[in-house]
């Protein structure tokens, strides 16, 4: 290479190149390739397809972690619905228990309106929603 490059590169300077701690100059570039017989691109490309794969690797972590999650949230989801399901239906059963007591206290176990109404909205949402 000095020989190409007309100076000397300095072991220290192509140590630190391999470890890439230091940026490879253009002219450095293209007399390795030439000493190595290669084309410069594929200096180029084999160290663009390395940071390629670590990267490829690095987000497919992130999609296993994310997917993970995602489970855990799914089944989170499918442990609420069901305690709703069950408590609208103690409801319902209270409701007809309480107006074959006394129909005069029925009201009294009523919710508050704004929870009401969130309550049902989420239960027409459950009731429609697909099997699966």
């Amino acid at each position: 290479m000095a020989a190409l490059l007309g100076t000397n590169v300095d072991s220290t300077a192509i140590t630190r190149i391999e470890q890439q701690t230091r940026a490879v100059r253009l002219d450095e570039a293209v007399t390795a390739a030439e000493a190595l017989g290669v084309p410069l691109i594929t200096l180029v490309s084999a160290n663009y397809a390395r940071e390629n794969e670590a990267e490829i690797q690095k987000q497919l972590a992130e999609l296993a972690i994310a997917e993970q999650e995602q489970e855990r949230l799914r089944q989170k989801i499918h442990r609420i619905t069901q305690t709703i399901q069950q408590l609208s239906a103690e409801r319902e059963s209270f409701r007809s228990h309480a107006l074959s007591v006394n129909p005069e206290t029925a009201g009294d176990h009523e919710l508050d309106p704004e929870p009401q109404a969130s309550l049902d909205v989420r239960m027409r949402v459950v009731r429609n929603k697909p099997a699966g």
